[in-house]
C-alpha cells in the first residue's frame, strides 16, 4: 500500500527541479516552494510563504500564483521572463493540495517575437499582393518609376486608372476574378497592381487620358457581362494622364483624388472622375 507524500516527501523530489514549484495549503495559501522558485525570487521566497494571490495585488509576484496560459513576469535582478503554468491537485493527507509548476517559456516567446519581426519584414518587402497574385503598392512603384522616367524624358504619354469595384459575391474569389479580367483587357505593356485596400492600379505606358478612359467603358461592359443577377458588380474609377511636373507619388495622388470624387458620384453605379 502506497503511503501519501508529506510535505517534506513532496519537497524532496522537486526542489532539484529546473522549473519553479509552489506548494499550496487547502485555504490556497503559499506552503513552500523549491530552490528555482527561491532563485527566481531573488532570495525572497519566505514572503511568499502564507500569502494568498489576493494579498499581492499590485505586485508582479502575483501572477506566479494566479496567471494563466502565457504571462511575463519580472523577477529578481530586473530578469523579464515569461512562463506558462499547471495546477496539479496532490493526494489528501498532506499539507499541501495543490501544486503550480512554472515553466519558463521565454526562448519560446523570443523566438516567436522574433518570427512576427522577420514576417512583417518580409512582407514589407514582397512585391505582391497576396490575394490577387498583382503586384503590391510597392512593387508598382518599382515598375511605376522608369515609366514616368521615360515619360519626362521623351514627353511619351502615361495615364493611371485606380478602381475600386464593389460586388455582392466572396471578396477574395471576386477579387482576384476582377484581377484575370484585367489582365485580359489590358496589353502586356501595361502594369496591374492592387493596393491594401484592393483598389486596382493600372499603369498604361504610350496612352492618352482619352483611351484610358475608353478602357474604363470596356471594363464596365465586361463586368456587366461577367457579374449578372445577384452577384452584379460596377466600379468608381480615377483617370488622370502624366504631367510634366508629376513624379510617381503626385501621379498616383492625383489619381487617387479623382477615385474619391468618382465614389462621391457613384450611387450604385459605375463612375469616373478625372
Amino acid at each position: 500500500m502506497k503511503d501519501s507524500l508529506v510535505l517534506e516527501q513532496a519537497l524532496a523530489l522537486i526542489d532539484n527541479g529546473l522549473d519553479p514549484v509552489l506548494l499550496f495549503d487547502a485555504q490556497d495559501r503559499v506552503v513552500a516552494g523549491n530552490t528555482a522558485l527561491r532563485n527566481l525570487l531573488g532570495g525572497q521566497l519566505d514572503t511568499l510563504i502564507g500569502r494568498r494571490a489576493a494579498d499581492l495585488a499590485g505586485s508582479p509576484v502575483q501572477m506566479l500564483l494566479s496567471g494563466g496560459d502565457t504571462f511575463a513576469y519580472l523577477g529578481a535582478d530586473d530578469h523579464h521572463g515569461y512562463f506558462t503554468a499547471q495546477d496539479v491537485r496532490l493526494p489528501p493527507g498532506a499539507p499541501a493540495v495543490r501544486a503550480r509548476l512554472l515553466r519558463d517559456v521565454s526562448e519560446v516567446e523570443h523566438l516567436r517575437a522574433e518570427r512576427e519581426h522577420l514576417q512583417t519584414e518580409l512582407a514589407a518587402q514582397t512585391l505582391h499582393d497576396p490575394v490577387t497574385g498583382l503586384l503590391n503598392r510597392r512593387g508598382l512603384l518599382v515598375a511605376l518609376e522608369p515609366q514616368v522616367s521615360r515619360s519626362r524624358r521623351y514627353n511619351s504619354p502615361l495615364s493611371v486608372i485606380v478602381m475600386d469595384v464593389y460586388g455582392a459575391t466572396a471578396e477574395a474569389a471576386f477579387l482576384v476574378r476582377i484581377s484575370q479580367i484585367l489582365k485580359d483587357q489590358l496589353r502586356w505593356a501595361d502594369v496591374i497592381g492592387s493596393s491594401e485596400n484592393h483598389e486596382f492600379i493600372m499603369v498604361l505606358p504610350e496612352t492618352r487620358r482619352d483611351d484610358a478612359l475608353s478602357l474604363t467603358e470596356k471594363l464596365n461592359e465586361r463586368l456587366g457581362r461577367e457579374f449578372q443577377g445577384g452577384n452584379t458588380a460596377w466600379a468608381a474609377y480615377g483617370v488622370v494622364e502624366w504631367q510634366k511636373t508629376d513624379n510617381t507619388s503626385t501621379l498616383l495622388r492625383r489619381a487617387q483624388t479623382a477615385l474619391d470624387q468618382a465614389r462621391a458620384t457613384r450611387d450604385g453605379r459605375s463612375a469616373v472622375a478625372l
